[in-house]
């Protein structure tokens, strides 16, 4: 098996657990290139890092791609586009570039579009869990002209890759729009358990909410968004009387009003009304009766 040689730009947290991971499967040439190497501040644990798993630091990105097959690109979605417009002419022989970044889907796109002159293949990798536990068999869904053949080249080596599609920011878009969901609910869940913590109502209000999502995620789509098509208007009402009564309590009402304003939106737009007030059978109804 040939065993590829990998580079990091980036060596933070990322990127060390990655480099653990391959360690024990047998890959023995890791190499890392980060700006903040010099840093007085940062710099010395960059450095400790990469000496604990032997991985070699390079004083550039352009040896970091003399001597790596494989390169992750590990920074920050801020700065994901101007590393690969930098990186791009140099990458020389590299055969894989890989964008770890939370990126936007369209940041994503365009990375791909600078590396399309140029030999290297790109992939587009979500991650999509915690890193430290994991190391490199951290789920890694990705998309690309080069997630395939990249799939392919590091699955032998115990990394945990789930293919999406040729098409760049598919997978990006996937770990995005699930935040939505996964943050947001986070924030509505601290709102209310703030709220309930002062009338001491926590645990019914909990006990409550078990008992309403004990189902499938697909089952509370088809039941809750489709219920609150029909009843939007009613809930901006509630919801109100929500935020009314978070403000008596001195309590931040972000996430309530957030949801009282897009109640707002769903019952301007009828949709009520377009089925002929009942209730649809399915979520993707409503989206398409939205879109």
């Amino acid at each position: 098996m040939n065993v590829p040689h990998i580079g990091f730009i980036g060596f933070g947290e990322a990127a060390t657990y990655i480099s653990k991971g391959l360690r024990s499967e047998g890959i023995e040439t890791i190499y890392a290139y980060d700006v903040k190497a010099a840093d007085p501040d940062v710099g010395p644990l960059i450095k400790e890092r990469a000496q604990s798993l032997n991985v070699v630091l390079m004083e550039s990105m352009e040896e970091l791609f003399q001597h790596s097959s494989i390169v992750f690109c590990a920074t920050s979605a801020k700065y994901a586009l101007d590393i690969a417009k930098k990186a791009a002419p140099l990458l020389g022989n590299v055969q894989f570039y890989v964008d770890l970044n939370a990126a936007s889907p369209m940041v994503k796109k365009e990375i791909a579009y600078i590396l399309e002159n140029y030999s290297t293949r790109f992939v587009d990798a979500a991650v999509m869990d915690a890193v430290p536990p994991n190391l490199h068999r951290v789920p890694l869904w990705v998309s690309g002209k080069g997630a395939s053949l990249f799939k392919e080249k590091m699955g032998p080596f115990g990394m945990n890759i789930t293919w999406i599609s040729d098409e760049p920011g598919s997978s990006s878009a996937i770990k995005m729009f699930r935040s939505i969901f996964m943050k947001g609910f986070t924030m509505i869940l601290f709102e209310t358990l703030l709220a309930g913590q002062k009338f001491g109502v926590n645990e019914l209000i909990l006990d409550s909410l078990e008992q309403t999502l004990s189902k499938s995620v697909r089952e509370l789509s088809d039941l809750l968004i489709t219920r609150t098509v029909i009843h939007a208007e009613r809930r901006v009402s509630e919801m109100e009387e929500v935020v009314e009564t978070l403000r008596q309590m001195h309590l931040d009402s972000m996430m309530s009003e957030a949801t009282r304003s897009k109640l707002k939106q769903l019952a301007e737009a009828k949709l009520n009304e377009q089925f002929h007030y009942k209730t649809p059978e399915r979520y993707a109804d409503v989206l398409a009766a939205l879109v």
